[in-house]
């Protein structure tokens, strides 16, 4: 055990130099306005840090190497788990994945990837936009059409389904993924309930945000000095005044923050 120890400290060090070394320029498709790869990386597992450089170089020789762009983009994914960092993981990991194919259309993993990626990153729920379910029903339908057997497909397309409250498609892919796989009912069914319980604090949220968007105009103000005296907020030349805590009826100067109907 200490031998497995100092060898992982090791490692670790050897490593840790790797990152530090790793330069924005030197990993594809980093962008400029992010952290430094050595700060994202920070707190990765040693060995999966290494195996990302080692694609992102691959990547740098060849961008079109497919087997390069799908290994990165899931260890991407698992980065984006992890940490404070998990959009721009997961921007990434689509971009390669993107790539992937558009360079090989026959690419099964890619495809199913990219469902599981964009069911993963969920929906704009307050605004009731479902893009990313979308997009996932699309990916793991191309993914299906390449391997009908692929049992775990089917049960991703039906989790996007039940994400967007399409009941009848989701049961038939739940059923499907079942006959092919019954073991995967555990984990099938474990996520039903998340989404069913995610669609019951649906109602609550959108209220609470809706509640937190109230505002109404002071006619007095007509300065940020005279705003701050009503502790208002003076933003395009007006002093509002939250109604956040403020559950009665709607007010005759009241308006209501971008965003904040969730209709």
């Amino acid at each position: 055990m200490r031998l497995a120890r100092r060898c992982a400290i090791v490692t670790l060090l050897a490593l840790g130099v790797a990152v530090v070394r790793a330069e924005p320029a030197d990993i594809p498709g980093w962008q400029r306005e992010w952290p430094p790869p050595q700060k994202m990386l920070q707190g990765q597992d040693p060995a999966q840090v290494q195996q990302f450089l080692n694609w992102s170089a691959a990547l740098a020789k060849n961008p079109r190497d497919v087997n390069a762009l799908d290994n990165r983009a899931v260890l991407s994914m698992r980065f984006s788990r992890k940490g404070l960092y998990r959009s721009y993981w997961q921007w990434l990991a689509a971009k390669d994945l993107e790539a992937a194919v558009q360079t090989n259309p026959k690419d099964f993993y890619a495809w199913h990837n990219y469902g599981d990626l964009n069911y993963n990153s969920g929906d704009l729920w307050m605004m009731n936009d479902h893009s990313n379910a979308k997009r996932a029903v699309w990916a793991f339908t191309h993914a299906i059409a390449l391997d009908p057997r692929s049992a775990r497909s089917y049960m991703g397309r039906g989790w996007a389904y039940l994400a967007m409250d399409d009941t009848a498609h989701a049961n038939a892919d739940f059923t499907t993924a079942l006959k092919l796989d019954p073991g995967l009912r555990p984990t099938l069914e474990k996520e039903i309930a998340s989404i069913r319980e995610r669609k019951g604090q649906e109602p609550a949220a959108r209220g609470t945000l809706y509640q937190m968007s109230r505002y109404t105009v002071e006619p007095l103000a007509h300065s940020k000095e005279e705003c701050d005296r009503y502790r208002g907020y003076w933003t395009g030349g007006e002093c509002r005044i939250s109604q956040a805590l403020n559950p009665g009826p709607v007010q005759p100067n009241e308006g209501q923050l971008r965003g904040g109907a969730l209709r």
